[in-house]
């Protein structure tokens, strides 16, 4: 008797747990920050935050960035060092130093250190005239920027320009540093974050639907999104109709470390070519599982709401420092972010059509860091200011009688939006901005 067999049924997708895959390893070329690995000198090659200004006091202060242990501290005639933490004599920690007016002297036996980490003094030694001229500490240079120091971990025969771009002189707006946001995962999941639109729709409206106020009730409007590259980096835009007008909201991740966003309480309502920056921020890889976000806020002097008020609502969500019941109630960027695990393994990540902006900006980071494997320059790093790009991080609002299609339709808002990036590099929309300050 000749039998068939009947085709393998599909497997089933519900409680399929058991044949899930549960594990694989993280993309550590990717995601590693270490010194010496593909990821890490990719970073090495940008300026990176490492403290506040007002972090400096009359005792050094202990840093962690790139998986280094560093020490800051500002000396007596007011210049920041940012040097290796252990003192290159015996290794003591110069967390316990004494700042002095020419740089920060070791506790143990007294070696002073300049700001650049060259050797001034070794005390009490008889050979101090020939030690001296070999003897010093690690130190990166440093750059101060709106209340934030910088320092450059790189080669110092590929030191760049500090890219100050055009968000950070707009008449009438004052930079105002924020406080550290720390985050227990790797830096990818941060900046990835940035260039993910579609998480406003439901995460940052989770706060109305319980009882808070936080982004504007327009951002439940669903939008329709794109993404693009820029000059400086990635951009995402999303489209959305609100009441007789449309806005288009965009957001960019620039480099290594620095993502720029607009006003998380613009409601589309008011018609605008452009929009003030509200925040700028600079992600600090602490080391492959932790992370620091630094940031400014972009402050005017008519703002209707408080800046108290402003402050509380721009950290919500951003440290684990609400109570467990809370951040589960009401979950911010933070829990979001953390949650991934320290180092989101994304073999087994489910994407999905929205989620081009983080595969475009993953294409990027792979990009940077085989240019600096081949020792090239990698996008994002700038010998000068004058090669630093405009931003496209942007809120426009058009009337629908300028709108060149029907409002309600998906598609004519796509189309919209993936206009607009070509528009923002013939015209910038920081220029325009300040060129209506001057009018």
């Amino acid at each position: 008797m000749t039998t068939t067999s009947s085709p393998a049924a599909a497997p089933s997708l519900a409680y399929n747990g058991y044949h899930r895959r549960a594990t694989a390893e993280p993309n550590m070329d990717l995601c590693g920050v270490g010194r010496g690995t593909p990821g890490g000198e990719w970073h090495r090659r940008f300026w990176q935050p490492v403290a506040y200004e007002y972090e400096l006091t009359e005792v050094p202060l202990r840093v962690r960035a790139l998986g280094e242990d560093l020490v800051c501290f500002r000396e007596g005639s007011g210049r920041v060092g940012v040097l290796h933490l252990h003192c290159g004599h015996r290794n003591t920690s110069l967390e316990y130093g004494i700042i002095e007016e020419r740089g920060l002297r070791c506790c143990y036996h007294g070696r002073l250190y300049g700001v650049d980490g060259t050797c001034l003094e070794i005390p009490g030694d008889p050979a101090e005239d020939k030690l001296i001229k070999r003897a010093s500490q690690g130190g990166y240079p440093v750059h101060l920027f709106a209340g934030i120091v910088f320092a450059y971990m790189g080669p110092p025969e590929t030191l760049p320009v500090f890219p100050v771009g055009d968000r950070y002189d707009i008449p009438g707006l004052r930079l105002v540093p924020g406080i550290r946001s720390d985050f227990a995962c790797n830096w990818l999941q941060v900046k990835e974050n940035a260039v993910d639109p579609h998480h406003t729709h439901f995460l940052h409206v989770i706060p109305q639907l319980r009882g808070m106020s936080h982004f504007a009730d327009e951002f439940g409007n669903y939008p329709a999104m794109t993404w693009s590259e820029t000059p400086g980096g990635i951009a995402y835009f999303a489209a959305r109709r609100v009441g007789d007008n449309v806005w288009v909201r965009s957001s960019e991740v620039q480099g290594s470390s620095v993502h720029v966003i607009n006003s998380i309480f613009e409601t589309g309502r008011e018609p605008k070519p452009a929009s003030r920056p509200f925040l700028s921020f600079w992600s600090l890889p602490v080391d492959d599982t932790h992370t620091i976000n630094f940031f400014i806020s972009h402050v005017a002097d008519d703002e209707a709401l408080p800046f108290e008020e402003r402050r509380r609502l721009e950290i919500f969500g951003q440290n684990a420092d609400r109570p467990y019941r809370d951040r589960q109630w009401i979950p911010g960027d933070n829990e979001a972010m953390a949650s991934q695990g320290p180092v989101n393994v994304h073999a087994l990540e489910q994407l999905g059509s929205l989620d081009r902006g983080i595969a475009m900006y993953r294409r990027y980071v792979r990009a940077g860091i085989e240019a600096v494997a081949r020792g090239e320059t990698p996008a994002g790093v700038y010998r000068s200011e004058r090669d630093v790009p405009p931003t496209f991080a942007n809120d426009l609002v058009v009337r629908l009688d300028e709108f060149p299609g029907d409002p309600d339709d998906d598609a004519a808002l796509l189309r919209f939006a993936e206009s607009l990036p070509a528009r923002y590099a013939a015209a910038p929309p920081m220029a325009a901005l300040k060129q209506a300050a001057r009018a």
